[in-house]
């Protein structure tokens, strides 16, 4: 999930149509289809080279299954855990039926009735994300698996949030009434913005459903390969980093940090959301834009990622400004630090610990760079894909140093000061200044 940049007008409503993903499109050329022949180099590369250092070293050829393995060791009890999120998903749906269909028994309850499910829903948001967040610590999931569970509960809520928002207004007036067929549908579709209909394809291509998911499956071996090249050892991380250390790790680890931030947007916004609505035969798939042509960090986070940008639109800079109050900036404001703040959600998850990076991200670097405007140009554009691998590298840094500072120097009854400034700049364990 990305922060998005709303457009200023207030209008804009969402609206669907047939069309195909902007790669889906480019690769039926054939001369930039050879692009698409380079990412298979590179994971095959990944591959051979991943084989040859655990033959050299251990004497045996594994491709990163062991470690594929070890990830995937509790994914029965994420299953589980994601079964019980998209179940009580469903109730909402009856929760609100009954809300929609008991408000008007007394009209002067009637406020009140609204401010009861009002709260009710918000609770509800709360608990879904504690209850998870403390089932994925509880079990120790590994990255994977505390990906999914974490990332598929943010997801719901979305689809829940949208949900009712969109349908609530024609229920209140009495001019429409929601189906549970439409909406378990919309909890598969990829789209968080919910819709009674949508264009639909007439039927599916299991071909491109296999391509898509093959894609998905070497995506998952090439993060393994770069897991492995970039901690090769737990050991390594026993010692002690001075600051050109740290500072030598985050260069060495800007090509990983690029490939991992590609690999993280094909798996998710073409792979996954083009397999999902192939099954589905969900006719919009325009996920993202060109968004790796642009030269102003706006432009870039806004073209990423259209699914959270239209959510974000709708729910929040929209609903922001027309309640609370019209102020473009602060509503901007607004919108990354929310979608900034699940991300430390979905870290939290992965690794126990709350440091506050991507909301130092967000407020230090990201908001006041979406009112810089570079003009279009290769050079800017050169030094965005730069500036990105290095954030994207640091982050990554700053994340594995704070995992290995939990383990080696966990708290006992922390304050809530030291559960967010960081473990690994207080223990004396990790950084040496």
């Amino acid at each position: 999930m990305q922060s998005e940049e709303p457009e200023k007008k207030t209008s804009r409503e969402k609206t669907f149509v047939l069309r195909n993903s902007f790669l889906t499109d480019i690769f039926d050329d054939y001369h930039t289809r050879n692009l698409y022949n380079v990412y298979v180099i590179v994971v095959t590369g990944l591959c051979l080279q991943n084989a040859l250092r655990h033959y050299v070293n251990d004497g045996r050829v594994e491709f990163g299954l062991e470690t594929i393995g070890k990830g995937f060791a509790k994914f029965d009890k994420a299953i589980l855990i994601w079964l019980c999120c998209f179940l009580s998903t469903c109730a909402t749906f009856f929760f609100f039926q009954i809300w929609g269909k008991f408000r008007t028994w007394d009209k002067k309850l009637t406020r009140t009735w609204d401010w009861f499910w009002a709260a009710a829903l918000g609770l509800y948001y709360f608990y879904t994300l504690k209850l998870t967040s403390t089932a994925t610590l509880y079990f120790e999931f590994n990255p994977p698996c505390a990906a999914f569970v974490s990332m598929e509960s943010v997801r719901l809520l979305m689809k829940v949030h949208s949900f009712v928002r969109i349908k609530a207004p024609p229920l209140m007036s009495a001019s429409e009434d929601a189906k549970f067929s439409n909406f378990l549908y919309f909890l598969f579709a990829p789209t968080l913005i919910y819709r009674d209909s949508y264009p639909r394809t007439n039927s599916i291509n299991w071909n491109f459903v296999i391509c898509r998911l093959l894609e998905a499956i070497s995506m998952l071996f090439m993060f393994t390969f770069i897991v492995e090249a970039i901690y090769p050892t737990p050991e390594r991380w026993l010692a002690k980093y001075t600051i050109k250390d740290t500072m030598l790790i985050i260069t060495e680890w800007i090509p990983h940090a690029d490939l991992v931030l590609c690999g993280s947007f094909f798996l998710v916004f073409h792979s996954v959301q083009n397999l999902f609505a192939e099954v589905t035969r969900f006719g919009d798939r325009l996920f993202y834009e060109d968004w790796w042509s642009q030269s102003k960090h706006s432009k870039w986070l806004t073209k990423w990622n259209l699914l959270v940008r239209d959510w974000l639109y709708c729910f929040v800079y929209r609903d922001f400004k027309h309640y609370l109050c019209d102020n473009n900036s602060l509503a901007i404001f607004v919108v990354i630090v929310l979608s900034f703040a699940m991300h430390e959600y979905v870290m939290f998850c992965f690794i126990g610990k709350f440091i506050p990076c991507f909301l130092f991200l967000a407020i230090v670097v990201v908001f006041p760079m979406f009112y810089l405007n570079f003009p279009k140009s290769i050079f800017f554009n050169v030094l965005l894909w730069c500036s990105s691998g290095l954030m994207m590298s640091a982050t990554m840094l700053m994340y594995t140093f704070e995992h290995y500072a939990v383990m080696k120097a966990p708290l006992k009854d922390p304050t809530l000061l030291e559960l967010i400034i960081p473990r690994f700049i207080t223990c004396d364990c990790v950084l040496k200044f």
